[in-house]
């Protein structure tokens, strides 16, 4: 039976299942469920198996759980932009990150070289920190002279920050600049956590909800810090 409904996943769009799903909880009938399937389709066999297995009810539920399933896991890759604006572009940089962030009921991470005290990205991250949201900032603590990194600390209270060293000692910046949203959605960006890159500058990125993406994104930042390369901000 477990073969039956994965191999019915596996072959039904979240469309299709929603449809097949309507189908069974109207009359409970198998034959009207596969009219619903396209000519072919490589449903058909363990759709059969899965109704004479469990009936119309239970199915029709389980094939919603598939459809929403299917959904919340959909790759969605989206072009990011500051700057000049055109028919056909992707999302601006500010909105993006605003809603990306206002979206996080758990987990934040975070990652920037510069940022300024107003910009909308740091409010949102202070919203985000205010209704109890795990927040954590990756910063470069040598930019001038440290004070941006201690102007976040002040604006963001309640965040866990930490820094870039380079395993051999020697000189180097915390220049990335991403944004994670409980390993679910993921933005990778030219902007820094600033009114200018907001605002002012030609800035390009990449929001893409894929959970798969975005978890191996922070995994590489958890290794960073498993090997010292990433440290508490002191």
């Amino acid at each position: 039976m477990a073969h039956s409904f994965f191999a019915l996943a596996s072959s039904l769009s979240s469309a299709t299942a929603l449809k097949v799903a309507s189908s069974l909880e109207i009359d409970g009938r198998l034959s009207k469920a596969l009219d619903k399937l396209p000519a072919g389709s490589p449903a058909t066999g363990p759709l059969n198996a899965a109704y004479e297995a469990v009936g119309a009810a239970v199915l029709a539920d389980v094939l919603r759980g598939f459809a929403v399933a299917a959904q919340s896991n959909a790759t969605d890759i989206r072009a990011v932009w500051s700057g000049p604006t055109f028919a056909g572009d992707g999302d601006h940089t500010t909105a993006a990150v605003a809603h990306l962030i206002d979206r996080a009921n758990e987990d934040v991470f975070a990652s920037t070289f510069s940022a300024t005290p107003d910009s909308e990205f740091v409010k949102a991250l202070w919203r985000a920190i205010a209704r109890g949201v795990h927040t954590t900032l990756l910063v470069d603590s040598e930019l001038n002279g440290g004070q941006t990194a201690e102007m976040l600390r002040a604006k963001l209270t309640g965040a866990r920050f930490r820094t870039f060293m380079a395993p051999d000692g020697q000189y180097a910046r915390q220049h990335s600049k991403v944004v994670i949203v409980e390993s679910r959605s993921a933005l990778v960006t030219s902007a820094n956590l600033s009114t200018a890159a907001a605002e002012r500058n030609l800035e390009a990125g990449v929001l893409v909800h894929d959970a798969e993406f975005a978890s191996h994104l922070r995994q590489r930042f958890t290794k960073l810090w498993e090997s010292s390369a990433i440290t508490d901000l002191a």
